[in-house]
């Protein structure tokens, strides 16, 4: 008898779990084809209890197949709606800005009442008052969700990386942060790619004595020269850390946030490490080893494609750290002695897309009242950072920025005895050593490509061309008296 009670018990608890289950999709079911009904979907959500609409709208709101429109209509309220619908930054408070906008709260409130008034009486006058009411508080939502993005972008017109990740984020035009790699490709495969593309572009390159320039009388003589980095104190070293982003690399012995939370008792060595390599003029081994992530250059191509994808390297945190303080003293001199190409725009601070477009659009309009016709013409480089000569590099720093002593060979040492390795689906390729380029992802990058670029410049005005750079691309236009005849 027990045994037959027990078996009972056992296929009655099947039996509710599968009911469940496929009460569940039914649900699920109804929903999902029946997005554009809200009437349907008000019904449908009233009977259910709480928990069946948290879970089926987790769900459904996860895969992105569900209106979210089609609820807020009826019962979510609206900063709900808002949160669910875009991403913001999160210092940002909907419910005392976008409520609080153009009325909406009130709005929302009144819309609410007339809908209850409508479902208690059944009365045309409250259905169709309730729809108005409805209608405004759509429209009046619009509006304020258009303030607040205006009011973000007023606020920080003068911050491009907000600027651009607002715009991706509105146009959803973002590059997946973990795209499926083809399984058919492996690290090695990424890692043989990458090196064979530099070294078939550097055999397309017709050989060059690195003094060459010095020759034509291009090279920059200035007054002053930077002989040695000046070390910095504990304040400095801790606004550096905290103010980094706690990203963490595959080479890094801790996590970045257990760094930061330990700095206290940390920072002494860490110091240490920093200031001795800027006396000394040399860079620790672990800080030159560096881990490639290959990164789609664009969302909409073939991720089977090698050459779609760029070496993006990851280095270690400490490394980075190293980089910036570096970085900020070479800036500062670079800009104490009026070093900066002119016309470059981007990789130098205050001087971005916009100085760039500025500069060109000017030049067109005076060349236009000038009667002239425009030529414009637009170069990118292919591997910029990846192609750069470590000698000529060299040479730039010491001939054209005035870079000596203990801080030339700080540079040398950053430059030799590095490697990399690309590791992919928890494999690593072979690692390989960095004959060629600045790391892409690194702080120095940017900075020592512009100081690569230098002579360009003084070339380009040799033939009367206006020209302007923006990072590795290249603008240059060329004024021609116009024909009257043709």
């Amino acid at each position: 008898m027990n045994g037959y009670c027990h078996g009972v018990k056992n296929s009655m608890s099947s039996y509710r779990q599968a009911l469940k289950t496929a009460r569940a999709e039914h649900i699920h079911k109804l929903i999902e084809n029946n997005q554009s009904n809200p009437r349907f979907l008000f019904s449908t959500v009233t009977r259910l209890t709480n928990n069946q609409i948290a879970l089926i709208l987790n769900e459904m709101i996860t895969d992105n197949s569900f209106d979210v429109l089609c609820l807020t209509e009826t019962w979510l309220k609206p900063y709900d709606y808002i949160g669910l619908n875009e991403s913001t930054p999160s210092n940002y408070c909907y419910k005392h800005e976008v409520l609080n906008s153009g009325g909406v709260a009130t709005i929302y409130s009144e819309t609410h009442s007339l809908e209850r008034k409508w479902r208690k009486t059944n009365l045309e006058v409250f259905r169709i008052a309730w729809k108005n009411s409805m209608s405004s508080y759509r429209q009046a939502l619009k509006t304020a969700r258009a303030e607040h993005i205006h009011k973000l972008i007023e606020n920080n017109q003068n911050n491009p990386r907000f600027l651009f990740s607002t715009v991706a984020r509105l146009t959803n035009n973002q590059t997946p942060p973990d795209l499926n790699i083809p399984s058919q490709l492996n690290s090695n495969d990424f890692m043989n790619f990458f090196t064979d593309k530099i070294d078939n572009i550097r055999n397309t390159i017709t050989n060059v004595d690195s003094t060459a320039s010095n020759t034509l009388g291009l090279s920059i003589a200035p007054k002053d020269k930077l002989q040695c980095f000046t070390t910095i104190g504990q304040e400095e070293l801790n606004k550096l850390i905290t103010a980094s982003k706690p990203t963490t690399c595959l080479l890094d012995p801790v996590p970045t946030k257990l760094l930061k939370e330990l700095l206290p008792v940390a920072e002494k060595p860490l110091l240490n490490i920093i200031n001795s390599s800027l006396s000394l003029g040399h860079v620790p081994k672990p800080f030159k080893l560096a881990v490639i992530k290959p990164l789609i250059k664009k969302p909409q191509l073939d991720p089977s494609e090698l050459a779609n994808y760029r070496p993006i390297s990851n280095l270690p945190f400490m490394s980075k750290i190293l980089e910036k303080v570096v970085s900020a003293q070479l800036c500062s001199y670079l800009q104490k002695n009026d070093l900066y190409e002119e016309f470059q725009s981007g990789f130098r601070p205050h001087h971005s897309t916009e100085t760039a477009l500025v500069k060109i659009t000017n030049d067109l309009l005076l060349a236009s009242d000038q009667g002239c016709i425009s030529l414009l013409v637009l170069l990118d480089l292919s591997a910029a950072f990846d192609t750069i000569d470590h000698d000529i590099l060299i040479d730039r720093l010491q001939n054209y920025t005035g870079i000596q002593g203990q801080a030339l060979r700080w540079f040398r040492s950053y430059l030799s005895d590095r490697y990399h390795y690309v590791y992919l689906n928890g494999e690593s390729s072979h690692l390989s050593p960095v004959k060629y380029g600045v790391p892409q992802g690194s702080v120095l990058g940017p900075l020592l490509f512009s100081i690569y670029m230098l002579p360009l410049g003084n070339i380009i005005r040799k033939y009367g061309i206006s020209f302007h750079r923006y990072a590795d691309g290249l603008w240059k236009q060329r004024l021609l008296k116009t024909m009257k005849h043709v």
